[in-house]
């Protein structure tokens, strides 16, 4: 059985959903490797990486280490958005109908 010593609660959450390790990895400029073994928790990620994290996403380093709630969530505009974007054609053609429909049944 691994011992996850070094497993931050959050350290995933903010990333998933929004770029993949290469991603990441590429833009703080490190490896993907490196970012892996942090988020599996196999070794302890440097401070300086858990900062670039939370200045990436917007979240406080406290939140990445399991200490607070998000100042975002799903409700977030500029998430909401971000996550529009990634959506195919076709897929925000059908998150559009999605939201007319919803909107239609919270008006009845």
């Amino acid at each position: 059985m691994q011992n996850n010593l070094y497993l931050y609660p959050n350290l995933v959450k903010v990333r998933k959903g929004r770029m993949t390790q290469s991603e990441l990895a590429k833009l703080i400029g490190i490896s993907q490797q490196e970012i892996s073994r942090y988020e599996s928790g196999n070794i302890k990620a440097p401070i300086n990486y858990i900062v670039d994290l939370a200045n990436c996403f917007n979240v406080s380093t406290d939140y990445i280490l399991g200490r607070e709630v998000s100042n975002t969530d799903n409700t977030d505009p500029e998430n909401i958005m971000y996550l529009y974007d990634q959506l195919t054609y076709e897929n925000k053609i059908r998150a559009n109908e999605r939201i007319k429909t919803l909107l239609d049944l919270q008006n009845e």
